[in-house]
């Protein structure tokens, strides 16, 4: 996946926005091989140092995530697990200069030459891209295992299945015969590409949509239950057939076409029902483009990447997306959405939700005509269903589900405790009803 012509696509666009890593990847390019193994080496330092936690000894549950949607994630997650004790593992580049880290540093020094030769390989064989993730999960392994040994944890939580991080944690948590949990940080179905296996004891899935997506390319049997997505659901918004002014939000994704979302915020001022349109960039700013020269046309353009999604939902009329897994969220907030195929140089319709009838595509105008026919898209009762199958908790019994996974959660971690008994655990006898697998 790493190596794939859709990632390196990825951190080249990066490369392009960012100067820090652009002055990085032309350092490291330009350097002989044995420098480059080096500075690798190097790298790997930052990442088993920058690993730590906290948390009680003896917690059932150790939480992780990286990125922002990850930690909405799996706050959503802690939020609903009910009577297990939790701990926490974090990453931080002020982790490296605890003492906790620093009291490991030489377990990493005494692998050094065998991680050089290591790193050496790496840098012959791949590109930057994939040689640091892959260096990476190998550090981070070696520190997790450790981290794990302080907490004291029989399970652990990640939000993402593919993550050099994520990876690395749920390798370590299962060769210390750790129970892994894992749930989906985002709606992506990727229609279009391969899908890393799953390597969890139980997943929590928004929808079957992306259990389906788990399930193409794992080599087991899924033990998965559905959970509600952490947005909150709202009845779907249709007023905008009153002739009254629109607030268009554009949700931008990765590999933003920065022409083409110039040329449709020029087409949305010229609109007369459009009285200001709303930019929202992908929640990791790395992949996002400086919006400077729109954000200067004037009051009628603004951006909200910093305000919660749910008030940004708000705000908003009619949402225009790309291939941006957000759409989901914004259905389930009840606003519509029309999908441009050309706002991102992702591959067209990837996720499949204009194939599957989840969303129609923008029309030439947002005009009368066009507002109708959107109303009547929204409002047809079997495009409820097709959202079911993009949000499982869309219309349905969210607290019913909540006690599914509460209770397919308890009873992983039974079957852990059952493994290794401790006598602080506390007592999950008093279980709910627990699921049925989704797979």
């Amino acid at each position: 996946m790493d190596g794939s012509s859709g990632r390196l696509l990825v951190f080249s666009d990066i490369v392009r926005k960012n100067a820090i890593i652009r002055s990085a990847f032309f350092f490291y390019n330009s350097a002989p091989e044995f420098i480059k193994s080096y500075l690798l080496l190097l790298y790997g330092v930052k990442c088993y140092l920058s690993a730590n936690c906290r948390g009680t000894v003896g917690a059932d549950v150790a939480f992780f995530a990286s990125y922002p949607n990850e930690q909405v994630a799996i706050a959503h997650v802690r939020r609903h697990l009910d009577g297990l004790s939790g701990g926490e593992i974090w990453l931080s580049r002020g982790n490296c200069f605890r003492p906790q880290s620093l009291k490991a540093l030489p377990a990493f020094l005494w692998q050094a030459r065998r991680l050089q030769r290591l790193s050496r390989r790496l840098v012959r064989r791949f590109h930057f891209l994939p040689a640091c993730r892959i260096f990476s999960t190998i550090t981070y392994y070696a520190r997790f295992r450790q981290v794990l040994d302080g907490l004291d944890a029989q399970s652990v939580f990640v939000a993402n299945h593919y993550s050099p991080e994520c990876l690395a944690l749920a390798a370590a948590a299962h060769r210390s015969r750790r129970r892994v949990f894992c749930t989906n940080h985002g709606n992506g179905t990727w229609r279009s590409g391969y899908v890393p296996p799953v390597h969890a004891d139980l997943i929590a899935v928004t929808s079957a949509a992306i259990l389906e997506a788990y399930a193409r390319d794992s080599r087991r049997n899924l033990d998965a239950v559905f959970i509600p997505h952490a947005s909150p659901q709202r009845p779907m918004r249709a007023g905008f057939e009153s002739g009254a002014p629109l607030t268009v939000g554009i949700f931008l994704t990765a590999l933003t076409n920065l022409d083409r979302l110039q040329a449709l915020v020029t087409e949305l001022e010229a609109n007369p029902r459009v009285d200001r349109v709303l930019i929202r960039s992908h929640p990791v700013k790395v992949v996002n483009d400086d919006l400077s020269a729109l954000l200067a046309r004037g009051d009628h353009v603004g951006e909200t990447g910093a305000m919660p999604l749910a008030e940004n939902i708000e705000l908003c009329d009619i949402a225009i997306c790309g291939n941006s897994t957000v759409t989901v969220d914004l259905l389930r907030g009840g606003l519509p959405v029309v999908y441009d195929a050309g706002l991102d140089d992702l591959a067209d319709d990837v996720n499949g939700y204009v194939q599957e009838g989840l969303l129609p595509p923008l029309p030439a105008a947002l005009d009368r005509q066009a507002l109708a026919s959107l109303a009547a898209f929204y409002s047809d009762p079997a495009w409820a269903a097709t959202m079911r199958h993009f949000d499982a908790g869309y219309r349905q019994d969210e607290a019913a589900m909540l006690r599914s996974f509460n209770g397919a959660v308890r009873r992983v971690v039974r079957a852990a405790v059952a493994a290794e008994p401790r006598s602080s655990r506390p007592d999950l006898s008093a279980d709910a009803s627990e699921p049925a697998n989704a797979l």
